[in-house]
């Protein structure tokens, strides 16, 4: 009689131990989302997102509070005046000694480069590297930017060209490289940014 009862307590405890468990786990299986831009899978069937993005699946682009330029390369530019001149002519015939500016849509100059290129051409796969001392720093995004392209001279410097650009853009993510042409394919850069949120 001990055996038989021992056996019924058993079987009695295996039941409500799986009944238990099957009523405590109601929960049914989740179903998992895509993760878009970069984003992981987590436990339970959300989305972990990376810096920037946010959303149940990570297709919100969240706006930066700073995008920093750190670095400008010069790909291309005009080789000659518009009027087909040399740049330089004083002492004799010689490419441009480049510089940049950067402008807001107001005109404000917000960065003069500190360093130029003497006798910079236009024409081939050379590039000029424009490293600023410290990032330039740009927090508003609602209107462009103009880079200046300038012959450095003793007296005056002479206009060559410019570019109007914006260093971010509220789809596409976040480019650490991000290359800008004028509407006229005359004058060409590119940026290196950094983003913080």
């Amino acid at each position: 009689m001990k055996t038989i009862f021992k056996k019924l307590s058993v079987i009695i405890v295996v039941v409500m131990l799986s009944v238990s468990c099957s009523s405590d786990s109601g929960d049914t299986p989740c179903t998992p989302i895509a993760c878009l831009n970069g984003g992981t899978s987590t436990a339970d069937c959300g989305c972990d997102c990376p810096q920037g993005f946010t959303g149940s699946n990570c297709s919100t682009q969240i706006t930066p509070t700073q995008v920093k330029i750190t670095s400008i390369r010069v790909t291309k530019f005009p080789d000659a005046t518009p009027n087909g001149n040399w740049w330089d002519t004083t002492p004799s015939n010689s490419d441009a000694d480049i510089f940049l500016t950067i402008e807001n849509i107001n005109n404000t100059t917000i960065w003069t480069s500190p360093t130029y290129y003497t006798d910079a051409t236009g024409i081939g796969t050379l590039s000029y590297n424009f490293v600023p001392t410290t990032p330039i720093i740009i927090t508003n995004f609602t209107s462009g930017y103009y880079m200046n392209i300038w012959d450095k001279d003793t007296l005056s410097s002479e206009f060559i060209d410019l570019v109007l650009f914006n260093p971010y853009n509220s789809s596409g993510g976040f480019p650490t490289t991000k290359t800008f042409t004028n509407s006229t394919s005359t004058f060409s850069f590119q940026l290196t940014l950094e983003y913080v949120w």
